[in-house]
């Protein structure tokens, strides 16, 4: 059963089936008025160090994602051929989460080499590579359940291309007893990245600030059961409900707009969102499904 996480605790730490981890803060770097007392080596090292992602724990069988990515249209069902690019467009999301995004759009693709390459993040801390995550092409394309063919390695360098040329601007909001608090993070999802053509290895550097998105809530996904999935809508819908305890019923049409389907018409979709809910009771994501009278779709998770 995929683990859903909360927001952030009063002792500000992760919750996860290996224990608690210290959140990562900005406001845990080191003084600029102590670096100042280092040698200017050590101050460079420490300042490289800062900029490494400190992200939760998760299986080796499973991929941390934050809530935000999986409850919105930021990582969306794009059909082939019609990908367009969007200019600070207001992507659709749950309520409490405002998001506004320029780029090309991303879909479920985007999606799985986002999540591999925070994976990996999260497996390597301390690597001669400094803040860069180095791996083989090869490697990583079979770890998404992707041929390693030319036609794949391209694939591949285009994903990274769109992730690094983003803007994503995003508001979280927090209702509390008393206040409501919001977050805001603005900016790319991936710094940069190198290629070596003839070693066919990357070197990426992911926006070190994603680190602190995991605050607002994560969900560690069944990475086999994703694999397994054949559509994308499948896909969209099995980290949407993974990042739920409790799935809530929700209409079909509030569900074709979350996912950013391109679908014209809602019977179309209706009957697409049949055949994806079954993909998910056959790869064991969720029980049972139902559509009622209201047009709600209602899902019981194993």
């Amino acid at each position: 059963m995929c683990q859903v996480h909360p927001k952030k605790t009063a002792e500000k730490t992760y919750t996860s089936r290996e224990g608690k981890l210290p959140a990562h803060r900005e406001g845990n770097n080191i003084p600029e008025h102590c670096l100042n007392l280092l040698s200017p080596a050590l101050q460079e090292k420490v300042r490289e160090l800062e900029q490494i992602p400190i992200l939760p724990d998760w299986s080796v069988k499973t991929r941390g994602i934050p809530n935000l990515c999986l409850r919105s249209a930021l990582f969306g069902v794009v059909k082939r051929g019609r990908r367009r690019a969007v200019r600070g467009e207001l992507v659709a999301a749950v309520k409490g989460l405002d998001i506004r995004y320029t780029g090309w759009r991303l879909d479920q693709g985007d999606f799985d080499v986002m999540v591999q390459a925070l994976h990996l993040q999260s497996q390597f801390l301390e690597r001669p590579t400094g803040p860069y995550l180095r791996f083989k092409v090869k490697t990583f394309l079979r770890a998404i359940g992707r041929q390693s063919g030319k036609s794949g390695r391209e694939w591949l360098k285009d994903c990274f291309r769109r992730l690094t040329a983003t803007a994503v601007e995003i508001n979280v909001r927090f209702d509390h007893k008393y206040t409501e608090e919001t977050y805001t993070y603005s900016g790319s999802l991936v710094d940069e990245f190198y290629h070596n053509d003839r070693e066919q290895t990357y070197f990426l550097r992911i926006n070190h600030k994603l680190a602190d998105l995991f605050d607002a809530g994560w969900t560690q996904l069944q990475w086999r059961q994703r694999l397994h999935l054949k559509t994308n809508l499948a896909k969209w819908l099995h980290g949407f409900y993974a990042s739920h305890r409790e799935p809530y019923p929700i209409k079909v049409a509030t569900l074709k707009h979350l996912c950013g389907s391109e679908c014209g018409r809602l019977v179309d979709y209706r009957r697409n969102l049949r055949g994806a809910l079954n993909e998910l009771v056959k790869v064991g994501a969720i029980e049972a499904w139902r559509i009622d009278k209201e047009d709600k779709v209602h899902v019981r998770k194993t």
